[in-house]
């Protein structure tokens, strides 16, 4: 009869914790974990009726570079002036060098900056070589108001005249961009829409500077 009585507390034991840890799971909701992309906006890629005449020379655009604390996947929020963060559940798609790398090649190929643009040459050595260093691409809180992000990148522009391992053209740019919520969607479109908007004034710097006149 004891025994009895035993399996029987055993039973209702076993069965009131099955009870509890399916009620438990049943009411912790899963982490969905969300990725952005860099990306190019649709009408920079199209080259406009401006365009003109390319550069006679070929360029050969090296894997753009950022500062080790921004090189990976993690976002980075910035608390202060020398502390950052990474957001736990917010990554971007893919590391920011191997999106932006093809994105220039692709914007100095379709606005035909120059006659040859690629990320390696084979055949022959190129005329030019494009070096891209990001320094900061990073969300933080707004100037005075902690519940309002900003997107903030900084970068420079290095195109390298390989004859004469010179700097022919250069560009540097340190943006800021207030949000219109604390949205992480945003920030993807910001940076995109700031990073496009300086491979502009490059291109059209590096148009300036080394297109000649043609002598009448």
């Amino acid at each position: 009869m004891k025994n009895l009585k035993t399996e029987t507390m055993q039973k209702i034991f076993f069965t009131l914790l099955t009870v509890f840890l399916l009620s438990a799971c049943g009411g912790q909701k899963s982490v969905v974990k969300k990725y952005y992309m860099i990306e190019q906006p649709g009408a920079k890629i199209e080259p406009s009726e401006k365009t003109g005449e390319a550069i006679d020379a070929w360029c050969e655009v090296s894997e753009v570079e950022l500062y080790p604390a921004f090189e990976g996947r993690k976002i980075v929020f910035r608390d202060a002036s020398h502390q950052i963060r990474y957001f736990g559940n917010h990554e971007w798609a893919v590391r920011p060098a191997k999106v932006l790398t093809p994105v220039i090649k692709d914007y100095l190929s379709a606005h035909k900056i120059f006659t040859r643009v690629s990320t390696r040459f084979w055949e022959r050595s190129p005329d030019y070589q494009l070096n891209t260093t990001i320094f900061n691409l990073e969300v933080g809180n707004a100037e005075g108001k902690k519940d309002i992000f900003e997107a903030h990148l900084k970068l420079r522009f290095e195109l390298i005249d390989t004859q004469t391992d010179t700097i022919a053209v250069w560009h540097t740019a340190d943006r800021q961009s207030v949000l219109e919520d604390r949205n992480l969607n945003q920030l993807a479109a910001t940076i995109s829409k700031m990073f496009h908007e300086e491979l502009e004034n490059f291109a059209t710097k590096t148009k300036e500077v080394l297109v000649k006149p043609k002598n009448n």
